[in-house]
C-alpha cells in the first residue's frame, strides 16, 4: 500500500503497541496520522519494533476521551521513530500465516 499520497495530520496523541507473536506492550508517542498509516516514535530502550512486524494499536484519543483500536504493518524503521501502515483486522491472520509457511 501507498502512504505517499495521503494527508498527513500532527498529533501529539499516545497508544499502546502490543507486537503480534511478542507479549508485552509500550506506549508509543503517535508524531502523526493518516487514513492509511502513522508516525510512531517511543522511549524505551528495551521496546522495538522492526520492518515487517505486524502490531495492534490501542489510539488513546484524549481529546475525544475514546480509544481506537487499529492493526498494522510496520513499513520502515529508524531509530526509535517508525512508520506503519493501516490494515484491516481481516487480514492479519492471513498475514501471520503466511510468515509461517
Amino acid at each position: 500500500m501507498d502512504n505517499s499520497n495521503a494527508q498527513r495530520y500532527p498529533t501529539k496523541e499516545k497508544a499502546s503497541i502490543e507486537v503480534y507473536g511478542r507479549s508485552g506492550q509500550a506506549i508509543v508517542s503517535v508524531k502523526d496520522l493518516s487514513s492509511t498509516g502513522a508516525c510512531l516514535e517511543w522511549q524505551h530502550e528495551s521496546f522495538e519494533i522492526n520492518q515487517g512486524d505486524l502490531i495492534r494499536m490501542t489510539v488513546i484519543l484524549r481529546t475525544l476521551n475514546r480509544k481506537h483500536f487499529v492493526n498494522a504493518e510496520v513499513i520502515w524503521k529508524q531509530g526509535k521513530r517508525s512508520g506503519v501502515s493501516f490494515i484491516p483486522s481481516n487480514q492479519v491472520l492471513d498475514r501471520l500465516l503466511e510468515r509461517n509457511t
